[in-house]
């Protein structure tokens, strides 16, 4: 069993600051927000239904001992205890600016030109890069991008899968925070 779907299945009590599959620790005066995200909901543009491009995103509050930032796309409803979130977008290896933007429409490169030094990994569903929301039933609209502060960058190849990039980040956590929105596409 995946390590992030034993968490996503444990109380909150239980994963202690853990940030793999379950709720992000203390924000710490981190921040994150979708600019184009309405009320919590995912416009069209950034879905299988529109363009499919990835969001842009705006991290604010980094902390001190930030070093670099990565970011964790899940859709939360196919959260299932064989396999925990399906793991939508991974990008780390961001510059710990502050405010940090992250522009829409990043490139679906192992190492895209959005940032010196980033790079993506694969999806769910095989891909490098942001796999846009397309439930398939009404009740599976909701979704996380996760924002990880970083002590040190991750030494993870482009390309790698969540696992792998799970395991080069969890002890390098200095705060992480999160956005949900649902993508209501019914």
């Amino acid at each position: 069993m995946r390590r992030r779907a034993l968490l996503a299945t444990v109380g909150a009590a239980a994963v202690g600051g853990c940030t793999i599959g379950g709720e992000p620790p203390d924000r710490d005066g981190l921040s994150v927000r979708a600019p184009t995200f309405e009320d919590g909901t995912i416009p069209e543009r950034y879905t299988c239904d529109g363009a499919g491009v990835s969001p842009p995103l705006l991290v604010e509050g980094l902390p001190g001992r930030t070093e670099s930032v990565a970011i964790v796309g899940e859709w939360l409803q196919s959260i299932d205890p064989a396999s925990g979130p399906s793991t939508i977008w991974l990008l780390w290896g961001l510059p710990p600016e502050d405010p940090l933007e992250v522009p829409e429409n990043i490139a679906s490169d192992p190492e895209p030109d959005a940032f010196a030094g980033a790079k993506q990994g694969r999806n769910d569903e095989g891909s490098v890069g942001y796999r846009s929301p397309c439930h398939e039933s009404p009740d599976d609209n909701e979704y996380r991008f996760v924002v990880l502060a970083l002590s040190e960058p991750p030494e993870v190849e482009a390309g790698a899968v969540r696992d792998t990039f799970d395991d080069a980040t969890e002890s390098t956590v200095v705060a992480s925070t999160a956005i949900r929105a649902t993508y209501n596409r019914f």
